[in-house]
């Protein structure tokens, strides 16, 4: 299975980061607005049932006042009648004042003060209400708020501030998207490069345009073909050693080939013959031998191969390699160096 592309990942990630900040945003504001709400209508709930208390209403009696919109027809604008709605009763329960809409259906309580949750009679909403009583004791005033209004209020708050955001939501998108698309161009093209690249080029790549987190990565590539370029360097090099070591044992060798089947008729010189022959062939095994070991030195993977090497022997062994001619149909003539010279 292919993995995902850069571009696709990052397209997705951006998609859920950006929903996730704008749903914890809208949520956020949400709470936070509705807190702020709920003080300010408290205020003006106080404030009104406060504004209440400074009436008389001695000599008032079961008196509702002119709903709203009877009062104002046309242009009354968006007022709701669950606004505000406030009634006073006295002190054994007796409906004294109400606003003409909602306060009439507001439920008595004897004792309670201050703010707190109730419904309306015969309304399953809840409302949120505050009662005082007046100073001299003989009358209760109540100033209640639908809860739903106040949602509602929450709402088209909420919605004013963060719509327009989601409307630029999708600009947003399309705009970063092609951000990113232009950013990761020199990185494709990056790629093009090192598809056309000759395997034994080791021309450094260019770090112009490449974002600043890819620069390592371009290091790395550099470094890793000035190392390939070295190895590929290594092994031409030993081939060629190889080549020029190996011609002339292996010629030493074809000319003990032709003394052991001109001398068919002496066997004293054909055994020489083969004796000279398997020594030639021990020393190119060995000296194939030694240019491995060479090669692997060079490449740092053999240091431990260092040993002590014997070069009296040595010396013998390369002039026996190089004077094949020395050997004369009597074997007698041969000239062999003494061991201890």
């Amino acid at each position: 299975m292919r993995s995902m592309s850069l571009f696709l990942r990052l397209g997705i990630g951006v998609v859920l980061l950006l929903g996730i900040c704008w749903g914890s945003a809208s949520l956020g504001a949400w709470y936070k607005t509705r807190e702020t709400l709920n003080e300010l209508f408290d205020t003006q709930q106080m404030l009104l049932a406060k504004r209440l208390l400074s009436l008389d209403f001695t000599t008032l009696d079961n008196v509702s006042l002119p709903k709203t919109r009877q009062l104002l027809r046309h242009h009354r604008g968006d007022q709701d009648d669950d606004a505000l709605a406030f009634a006073v009763f006295s002190r054994e329960g007796k409906h004294v004042l109400d606003d003409g809409d909602n306060g009439k259906n507001l439920p008595f309580e004897a004792e309670y003060q201050g703010f707190h949750d109730t419904h309306l009679n015969g309304d399953d909403d809840p409302w949120r209400v505050v009662w005082l009583t007046t100073p001299d004791k003989q009358f209760r005033v109540v100033v209640g708020q639908e809860w739903e209004y106040r949602d509602d209020m929450t709402r088209d708050l909420v919605n004013a501030s963060v719509m327009p955001w989601l409307i630029a939501l999708p600009f947003m998108l399309i705009l970063l998207t092609g951000l990113v698309w232009y950013e990761l161009r020199p990185l494709k093209q990056l790629a093009q490069k090192l598809t056309q690249r000759a395997p034994d080029d080791d021309t450094p790549l260019q770090t112009g345009r490449v974002p600043k987190e890819v620069q390592p990565l371009i290091i790395a590539l550099n470094g890793l073909f000035h190392r390939i370029n070295a190895m590929m360097q290594r092994e031409r090099r030993f081939t060629s050693d190889a080549a020029h070591e190996l011609r002339s044992p292996l010629a030493a060798l074809q000319v003990q080939s032709e003394v052991i089947q001109l001398a068919t008729d002496d066997e004293v010189m054909r055994t020489h013959a083969l004796h000279q022959l398997d020594a030639g062939i021990s020393r190119a095994t060995r000296l194939v031998d030694q240019l491995l070991t060479l090669s692997r030195v060079e490449a740092d993977d053999a240091r431990h191969a260092f040993k002590t090497v014997d070069l009296q022997r040595t010396l013998q062994e390369t002039l026996a390699a190089q004077s094949p001619w020395l050997i004369k149909p009597v074997c007698h003539y041969v000239y062999t160096p003494r061991p201890d010279r």
